[in-house]
């Protein structure tokens, strides 16, 4: 039975979604029974036809906020979910302001494709849900989207964790002690620290005050100031002995009983 982690852009926020240097699709789950999207923001579909994934084997999509880098592939991921909108398949998973909408967040994800998958499921952070052969529970987060939530992923081979977008907040430590893949959105290097979101130093921080820390971190949601995501990605390593590695483009990671393999789906 196999795990694995296929990234499908690395950057974030609104300067590297308008260039895509780096790509913003968000990443996909994959487990046995379970194909998780996360995050499917701008030029998803794009990357998944480049690295012939199936969009159609979808089943679960999960968006953390209501932010444009994060959701605007979801109603198209839906689509293909559902068969093209003709079947009840599949689940949806997000906070109150993607689905409701919350002051000036109008629903992200229309009603109209909210009423195709088989369940949609609104969390908050704590609340835990079953899908398939996994569970799922929603992280606290401070970021501009006040119901914004980051994501622990329970698999048969280990837990997956990811921020989303948020300041380092204590809750952090807790919510991901004990994963074996942590996937940071960091945008800014070193300590260039910038509301509702890591720096590379909060990164830092957050791995040395776990007390079982990650196997592997790989660095995400990079801005468009993070020029330069390997020699950044040795300074986060050198200061927590934890292997990290920048998000790209194809980057795959798939975790075995004792260890992880990491390769590309572009070579």
């Amino acid at each position: 039975m196999r795990v694995e982690i296929i990234f499908l852009g690395a950057g974030g926020g609104r300067w590297e979604t308008i260039s895509q240097n780096k790509g913003t699709g968000g990443f996909r789950i994959h487990t046995e029974k379970t194909k998780l999207h996360i995050d499917p923001g701008p030029g998803a579909l794009v990357r998944m036809n480049e690295l012939k994934i199936s969009p159609w084997n979808t089943n679960a999509v999960f968006v953390s906020h209501d932010h444009p880098d994060h959701y605007t592939d979801a109603e198209i991921m839906i689509e293909a979910m559902t068969g093209g909108m003709i079947k009840k398949r599949g689940y949806l998973i997000s906070n109150i302001s993607v689905l409701e909408g919350f002051g000036n967040y109008e629903n992200a994800i229309s009603k109209y494709h909210q009423s195709k998958p088989e369940k949609v499921y609104l969390l908050n952070p704590k609340d835990s849900v079953d899908i398939l052969d996994v569970n799922l529970t929603a992280t606290k987060t401070k970021h501009g989207d006040p119901f914004g939530i980051g994501l622990r992923v329970n698999t048969k081979k280990g837990d997956i964790g990811y921020t989303s977008d948020t300041e380092f907040i204590e809750s952090l430590v807790d919510d991901f002690n004990g994963v074996r893949v942590l996937v940071a959105n960091v945008v800014r290097k070193k300590n260039e620290r910038i509301k509702g979101h890591l720096c590379s130093n909060d990164l830092i921080d957050l791995l040395n005050e776990m007390n079982k820390k990650p196997e592997i971190v790989v660095m995400n949601h990079m801005g468009l100031k993070m020029t330069n995501p390997i020699k950044e990605c040795e300074y986060i390593s050198k200061n927590t002995d934890i292997n990290i590695i920048p998000a790209k483009i194809g980057l795959k990671i798939e975790l075995t009983e004792e260890s992880y393999i990491v390769s590309n789906l572009k070579n």
